[in-house]
């Protein structure tokens, strides 16, 4: 039998002001009702009040009371209340919790109790950052009262690699001290499940890991607190399980009681709930140990003692009972021993129908839903208070949300068409600059090769024949030689001239044309990206050679509309774009391999996107044709051109 103190003590671990072990022996604990009313009227503070529920809620359980759960939520409401109203409570919210915790486990109900441990140590998790193992330490002490040590050790097994850092990070200070602390929650009953399966080996290597995380351990905790008590009983006891249960040492036994019975009374000033919640677990090692060895009269008075003390064993009656027959049949009273151990099965036969009837896993879930029920109905009257004006501001909300999204939406619609009109001016006006700056170079580049013609070639020429007259008139026949050398470079120097200033004319007018493919090219690429449309232009050679700047500038215009229709409506992959001249015509053609044209446009012009095509055209004294074929449109401008 293992008593339910471990988890117990855990309680006092995380408040970090003074609890009921802070009390005097003999001191009065005031009624939870009283301090409630003292909280009312101002005689304790908040943190004070928290404090003395606690206290309370030790000495209730020390004396061996329990409750049903909802009565002991109902009496700890202003406790809960005030333990979730600042962060910096939030110790008190883990001992809500596990006294709710340990409350459920005097009562057999398990599977509640492992549930509010974990909510323990969720809070505990989000105030330290770190894992404590009250769970792990609950399942295992379960386990050792129900004699099952294979999941004692399973479950020990689960924790171990974590366990196994405690003393380096013990040394290194990286660990909460109180998590720390609940080492002893899963290596108490993981010793003694060794134990008793006689597995030598792993009893002195988990013994050897405890004693590896106390010694940087018991440097660092307040030799006076609570913590430190408790621990050092605990670790005592895990000898008397090495030295009775394994080993069966009678002298090495003796010796690992008396340290633990040192460890529990060696220090007076411990208060006397302290030492009443841990001396069940020395007095029963008492029994044990002179049942064993037939010292009947040492086991009848610790029996004695044993049975004067609150029941806070999980199998409290069967275990007295069991000790009783085992010492009937020690003084050879069999008959009545008998009796003895079968009141002991009928104990234990109770306490399995209680533990069947509290499945883990059916009452946890039950747990959960009585509690969300329970902490939905402390909500409702608040909710119900604010239900109507919130209906109100929920409605006004959704007002202002779908007005406010109408706006947005109508805003964003028109401010895509005015950035769309804008690029596509922009664009525009890009190749337009561009079609008048090149222009420009064309004039200047055509000017300059006038010039040279006219101007140098015919100085050069002046200057070549009036070296001949000179030639011809001078007798000199050294001076004619140098003249001749003269008019010759001067005739090369012509030839050079001549030549430069007709290419340049002629390279001035084979750039139009590149130049103007470049800026149909540029309109294409900025609306049609190449990841979707494959895109084609040509322009004919010479065919602008006698086409005006505001022409050029017009059929830049009609390109793009063709191209905002192709991407409005056409639903196209290809698009191209061709220059040509046809019998004194500029010929313009923008096709697209789309789904071509819903309707057919009429005479008029009317049609998708078509009547400011046609205007254009018709400005510059053409004609608009439309071929609306099943694999596309094709859009050709006739532009006359002056004979």
């Amino acid at each position: 039998m293992h008593i339910q103190s471990i988890c117990t003590a855990i309680m006092v671990l995380y408040v970090t002001t003074a609890t009921a072990f802070a009390k005097q022996e003999g001191t009065n604990t005031p009624d939870i009702s009283s301090l409630k009313r003292q909280l009312d009227n101002n005689k304790l503070d908040t943190k004070h009040y928290l404090d003395a529920v606690d206290d309370w809620i030790t000495i209730q359980f020390a004396s061996g009371m329990h409750y049903d759960r909802d009565t002991l939520m109902h009496r700890l409401m202003h406790y809960r209340r005030l333990a979730w109203s600042a962060d910096s409570l939030n110790a008190y919210r883990i001992n809500y919790y596990i006294s709710l915790s340990n409350n459920a486990n005097y009562g057999n109900r398990e599977g509640e109790s492992v549930y509010f441990l974990e909510k323990a140590e969720q809070e505990i998790l989000a105030a330290y950052g770190e894992k404590p193992l009250l769970v792990a330490g609950r399942k295992s002490n379960t386990y050792i009262d129900k004699r099952n040590y294979d999941n004692v050790i399973r479950t020990y097994e689960k924790e171990r690699a974590y366990i196994e850092q405690f003393p380096e990070l013990l040394r290194k200070k990286s660990i909460n001290l109180n998590i720390a602390i609940s080492f002893i929650n899963v290596l108490d009953p993981a010793i003694h499940a060794y134990a008793a399966k006689n597995d030598t080996a792993n009893v002195a290597k988990t013994l050897a890991l405890a004693e590896a995380i106390y010694a940087p351990l018991v440097e660092q905790i307040k030799p006076t607190s609570a913590n430190a008590f408790i621990t050092a009983f605990y670790m005592k006891e895990l000898y008397y399980y090495k030295y009775a249960t394994l080993l069966k040492d009678r002298e090495q036994t003796a010796h690992a009681l008396a340290d633990m019975e040192q460890a529990l009374y060696g220090d007076t000033t411990r208060p006397a709930p302290l030492i009443g919640m841990l001396e069940p677990v020395l007095v029963t090692k008492q029994v044990e140990y002179h049942l064993t060895y037939k010292n009947n009269d040492s086991a009848a008075h610790y029996l004695a003692k044993l049975k004067s003390m609150p029941g806070v064993f999980t199998d409290h009656d069967f275990t007295l009972h069991r000790f009783e027959a085992e010492l009937l049949a020690n003084q050879g009273l069999y008959q009545t021993a008998y009796e003895r151990a079968k009141a002991a099965t009928q104990s234990i036969d109770s306490i399995q129908s209680i533990l069947v009837n509290d499945i883990d896993t059916l009452l946890y879930a039950h747990t959960d839903a009585e509690y969300s029920r329970l902490a939905l109905q402390e909500s409702e009257h608040v909710k119900n208070q604010r239900k109507w004006w919130l209906i109100g501001i929920i409605l006004l909300s959704i007002g202002g949300i779908v007005g406010i999204s109408f706006l947005l939406a109508r805003k964003s619609k028109q401010a895509k068409k005015l950035i769309d009109k804008l690029n596509n001016a922009a664009n525009l006006q890009v190749a337009a600059m561009e079609e008048i700056t090149a222009q420009a170079v064309r004039q200047e580049q055509q000017r300059l090769g006038r010039d040279l013609h006219d101007g140098l070639s015919a100085t050069l020429a002046a200057i070549k024949h009036q070296i001949e007259l000179l030639t011809i008139d001078n007798p000199n026949e050294d001076i004619n030689t140098k003249l001749v050398e003269i008019s010759e470079y001067v005739e090369q120097a012509h030839a050079i001239a001549r030549g430069k200033s007709h290419q340049w004319y002629r390279d001035g007018e084979a750039f139009r044309e590149s130049d103007f493919q470049n800026h149909i090219q540029t309109l294409l690429d900025s609306a049609l990206p190449d990841s979707r449309y494959a895109k084609a232009v040509h322009v004919d050679d010479a065919v602008l050679s006698d086409v005006t700047l505001e022409t050029r500038i017009e059929l830049l215009r009609i390109i793009q509309e063709g191209v905002t229709n192709i991407i409005r409506h056409a639903r196209a992959t290809k698009v191209n774009v061709l220059i040509y001249n046809e019998a004194n015509r500029l010929v313009l053609s923008i096709a697209d391999n789309g789904r071509g044209l819903s309707i057919r446009p009429h005479a008029n012009g009317q049609g998708l996107g078509l009547p400011s095509i046609e205007h254009r055209v018709a400005a510059l004294g053409g004609s608009l044709a439309v071929n609306n074929g099943g694999s596309g449109v094709e859009l050709i401008a006739y532009i006359p051109q002056p004979a």
